[in-house]
């Protein structure tokens, strides 16, 4: 049409205030630019973290203020935008949303052969896949365990012939991101934005993650050494190896903000959390599914958000713990990895291999998981490569995503003594079905999405999607066989992280996919799985599972992540003209505290972290003692407290008004009350006559 208006002639002169007519190229490129917004943000977040990752592990040799190296990363960023920028403009345009080129549109498979030949290509793999998530997912013993692992191994093998790995031409490259979708996407995230602020879920590690912000924010330190416990006297805990960086960046932003540390992470840094991970989903979405990316992400998203109720299940560590470093890795850098895979070995783009190699020291900033997920994914994604021989790609995508986290596990390990001090948790090794219950479930919902994963390498878009996925099912099938985590775990030292290795496995994602199942020659029956589908998903998920708000944890406005009584109780602590010394107060008002200021030391912020400095010392021994004697849950003899609070340094006490067990030994105990607060959070505060010495070391 364009062309034809050419021809005719020049269009005639516009009337004085009239607008011109607008340019059809113009609005192409408007479209394309707004297409490409979830690319151009989430591809900016890695480069951008990346650069701040290079510069927080460099600042370790130079010790720089968390200020001047946050300074320095702003200065940069620019530099990098340019870069970017030119990068792009040598771009061509019609792949400006950083898809590849459409290729043609037939994606299902030939049925020229007939049924007998469909059955014989895709009856093993479905049927063994469906078994193996019905046995794992349902079954009791051993022999259910044993067998539901063979059958997905089976389904794994057996699916080999449908990936078509020489070529990788066989399924349709999509054709780019649509602006109708794109807006659909872009309200879901705000969206998640907004929710997320609202959810008051309660996770007992906000203290060290929140508290480490906080000590950055008011020091304008990093507190390489333990801060928790002491003011650095005692060495960093397990839980502080000095490699990720995305607390002190949460406290560096704050400083700068001058805004409070915790209202920078639950505020701030969250929605924008939220955002990258929706973004990031639908793009590995849009780059796998077969068709209908649209549907496929809706089901994943509301997959993620009804089945999320129980701790340490895959998806409480998407919203309601976003602001943990290994919840952004492994619902946003994992699809991520896995799309710079697919770009680089569908395209050639060394933009994506350069973006891979990003992304993996973005995730090392992140968390330490990282450290041994990201290798992990590697090995499984370049051994399908490897088997159809193409070792250049296989080394390439290798080096890219594994380098510079094995480089930094190296560094643990000479620095620390240890690779596995850096990435301990405080759990041995969890039994199999366990590990499968945590990021698959068990029930029906275990079966829908066992059947997501083992018959994933042939529900994907052929090709290169296919090939990938199927290592990640391999690598994680085999982690189940009975012995084989055992045995890594006693060989390496990581037994206690080895229950995440399932995380390399985009579960949601491919939990959408079912949604577009389709059945070739069947054309009526296809109509109706085309409503059928999606809608038995979204029920079995609504009814089944548990959502994000599980435990009445939305609140009416948004908060921090703890009861708003928790929080008013802990500022009012903080304000009291307190002696110098350890405050001692009920468990979880000494949880909050840490998150609130540094200036106020607390006598134990967390039990779970004494494990670190041996649970039989006196220095823990005392600390477990006066915890129990300020929650008032059972009788402590008031001589044990007295000679623990002398050498803890215990200065100030507070407690529940409901807690007479304390004002029955104040006079025993040498403490007189000081401080009154009314309900709700009532308490009574009692501080010490003399001088407090606290004994900082076990």
């Amino acid at each position: 049409m364009t062309e034809v208006e050419v021809t005719v002639g020049a269009p005639a002169p516009a009337h004085r205030g009239e607008q011109p007519p607008s340019d059809p190229g113009l609005l192409r490129r408007l479209d394309a630019l707004a297409s490409a917004v979830p690319v151009l943000l989430t591809d900016a977040a890695v480069v951008g973290f990346a650069l701040w990752t290079l510069l927080y592990h460099l600042n370790l040799a130079l010790d720089l203020r968390p200020s001047v190296v946050f300074a320095v990363w702003a200065l940069t960023l620019p530099i990098a935008a340019y870069g970017g920028w030119w990068v792009g403009r040598r771009r061509r345009n019609g792949r400006l949303s950083g898809d590849v080129k459409p290729a043609e549109a037939a994606s299902e498979p030939s049925t020229e052969a007939g049924w007998a030949a469909l059955l014989r290509r895709y009856g093993l793999p479905i049927g063994a896949g469906v078994g193996a998530a019905l046995l794992a997912a349902l079954g009791t013993g051993s022999l259910t365990w044993w067998l539901a692992v063979v059958l997905g191994l089976v389904a794994v093998a057996s699916a080999w012939a449908s990936f078509r790995v020489r070529g990788d031409s066989a399924g349709p490259a999509p054709t780019g991101t649509t602006p109708v979708q794109v807006s659909v996407v872009t309200l879901a995230a705000l969206a998640a934005a907004v929710f997320s602020t609202f959810i008051a879920r309660v996770s007992l590690d906000d203290v060290f993650y929140v508290g480490k912000s906080v000590w950055v924010a008011e020091r304008d330190q990093i507190p390489y050494r333990d801060f928790l416990f002491t003011e650095g006297v005692l060495p960093a805990g397990s839980a502080n190896p000095p490699v990720p960086s995305f607390e002190v960046f949460i406290g560096a932003l704050a400083r700068v903000l001058h805004i409070h540390a915790a209202s920078t992470t639950w505020y701030v840094v969250l929605p924008l959390l939220a955002v990258f991970a929706v973004f990031a989903l639908w793009r590995l979405v849009q780059r796998w599914a077969p068709r209908r990316p649209l549907l496929v992400f809706g089901v994943a998203l509301t997959y993620i958000v009804l089945v999320a109720g129980y701790p340490d299940v895959l998806n409480t560590y998407h919203l309601p713990r976003l602001t943990q470093g290994k919840s952004v890795f492994v619902h946003a850098l994992i699809p991520l990895a896995w799309v710079y895979l697919t770009d680089y070995l569908e395209t050639r783009s060394r933009r994506a291999l350069v973006l891979l190699g990003l992304l993996s020291v973005a995730a090392v900033g992140l968390t330490t998981t990282a450290v041994i997920l990201l290798p992990l994914l590697a090995v499984a994604a370049v051994t399908m490569l490897v088997l159809a021989r193409r070792w250049r790609d296989a080394a390439l995508c290798f080096a890219a995503a594994s380098t510079y986290p094995l480089l930094v596990g190296v560094g643990a390990r000479l620095a620390t003594g240890g690779l596995e001090e850096a990435v301990a948790t405080y759990i041995e090794l969890r039994p199999l079905r366990t590990i499968y219950e945590l990021t698959l479930w068990l029930g029906v919902l275990g079966v829908i999405a066992g059947i997501a994963m083992w018959c994933a390498p042939i529900l994907l878009r052929r090709g290169v999607p296919r090939t990938l996925v199927a290592g990640a099912v391999l690598a994680v099938t085999l982690l189940l066989i009975p012995g084989v985590a055992a045995t890594v775990g006693n060989l390496s030292g990581l037994t206690a992280v080895l229950w995440r290795v399932p995380w390399i496995v985009p579960v949601p994602a491919l939990v959408g996919m079912l949604a577009v199942i389709r059945l070739p020659r069947w054309d009526a029956m296809n109509r109706v799985l085309a409503f059928g589908l999606p809608t038995v998903l979204v029920l079995a998920f609504a009814t089944l599972g548990l959502p994000m708000w599980t435990a009445n944890v939305l609140q009416a406005e948004p908060s921090w992540r703890m009861p708003e009584t928790r929080k008013d109780v802990a500022f009012w602590i903080t304000r009291l003209d307190r002696p110098s010394g350890l405050v001692l107060a009920p468990t979880p008002v000494m949880r909050a505290l840490p998150q609130v200021t540094t200036r106020v030391r607390v006598v134990m912020a967390r039990d779970l972290y004494l494990t670190d400095y041996d649970m039989e010392s006196q220095f823990s021994r005392d600390r477990l003692l006066l915890g129990k004697f300020a929650d008032g849950t059972e009788e402590v003899p008031v001589s044990d407290v007295k000679g623990a609070m002398g050498r803890v340094g215990v200065s100030v006490v507070c407690v529940w008004k409901s807690n007479r067990a304390v004002a029955d030994a104040a006079p025993a105990l040498g403490i007189e009350r000081f401080a009154s607060r009314k309900s709700p959070g009532g308490m009574y505060c009692y501080r010490t006559s003399g001088p407090v010495t606290p004994a900082d070391g076990p």
